[in-house]
This record gives structure tokens, C-alpha cells and sequence, in this order.
């Protein structure tokens, strides 16, 4: 297998007195997709529950689960997870992994951070853990997903995951961040 190489290798992760930022590094993401109910029920023996609506996300067998579609999900496992080769038989399976990079927001101000230049409402009684959504960032396609009370994961596209990184970080100067 072709090692994986990040396209942040070059900076370095922040930590100011309330805020954090960083690549969360060695993890896998599988997208599954396929029609009809008989794809539901053909998965769930080895996936375990699935989300039941677009936008929320589920944690079941180590993996975090994202309907991201009607009838698709996006699986965030650990490095070596081999879901997809179970799943292969079963669905449409594309292996996402070294086409995304993973970036994490954690403190009080991780929210105000994202209001900038995110178009969701962030406030904690509507953006609450476990929900995610497929959104922009400035001009970059990401999904953010809430993973804590002020705990962020966004999933950019590779090419873009350093537009994606000097953006927040330009956001997060009034917080302790450094250029």
C-alpha cells in the first residue's frame, strides 16, 4: 500500500490559552453507497447501527458513522480498518482516505471560529455533538462535523487542506493564534 502523505507536514499545530488546532493524523474513511432498503439491512450486520437521518453521525464498532447521502456513508475508522473489503461485496465502496485531510478545532471559541466563514449556525443548542454538515469554507468544499460541546473535525480535500489551514488560522488570531 502507498504510504500516506500530509499535505499539512509542513505546519505545525497551534495552542493558544483556549483554543487548538491540528491534523488529526491515522485514520481511514470509506465511502459506502447502494440502493434500497436491501442495502441497509445487507450492511448493518458488519457496520452495526447506522445514522438514521442525513447530518447525524453515529459511533459503533470504533468507527464514527456519517450519512452524508440517502443512501451513502462515510466511515471514519482507525489507519488499518478493512471495511471496505467487507463492504466491497455488498456496495459501491471508494476509499476516501488519502484524498482528505482531517483537521481539528477544540475550545471554548472553536464555534466563533467557524461563524466566520461557515454559513450554519453554529450555537450549541443547534450544532450540537454528533451532528455534521457538508458545507464551504470560504471557497473549499468541507464537511465539519461536531464531535464534543467545542470540539471540531473538518474534512477538506486534499488539495485544498492548506487554504483550508491558513484560513482558520487567519480566524483565529483574535484568540491567541499565531501567523
Amino acid at each position: 500500500m502507498l504510504e500516506r502523505r500530509s499535505a499539512l507536514a509542513n505546519v505545525k499545530p497551534y495552542t493558544s490559552g483556549v483554543l487548538q488546532m491540528g491534523e488529526a493524523r491515522g485514520f481511514s474513511l470509506t465511502q459506502a453507497a447502494g440502493l434500497g432498503t436491501d442495502f441497509v439491512k445487507s450492511i448493518t450486520p458488519i457496520t452495526g447501527k447506522l445514522p438514521p437521518d442525513v447530518g447525524i453521525a453515529v459511533e459503533n464498532k470504533g468507527r464514527a458513522i456519517m450519512r452524508v447521502g440517502p443512501e451513502q456513508f462515510w466511515f471514519v475508522g482507525p489507519e488499518d480498518d478493512d471495511l471496505a473489503v467487507k463492504l466491497g461485496p455488498l456496495c459501491a465502496v471508494t476509499p476516501l482516505s488519502h484524498s482528505r485531510t482531517r483537521i481539528f478545532l477544540d475550545g471554548t471559541p472553536a464555534r466563533d471560529v467557524l461563524a466566520k466563514g461557515i454559513p450554519l449556525d453554529f450555537h450549541a443548542s443547534v450544532f450540537k455533538p454528533g451532528m455534521f454538515a457538508m458545507t464551504g469554507l470560504h471557497h473549499t468544499p468541507v464537511l465539519v462535523h461536531c464531535v464534543g460541546a467545542n470540539r471540531f473535525e473538518l474534512y477538506a480535500l486534499r488539495t485544498f487542506a492548506v487554504t483550508v489551514w491558513d484560513w482558520l488560522t487567519d480566524a483565529a488570531l483574535e484568540f491567541g493564534m499565531e501567523a
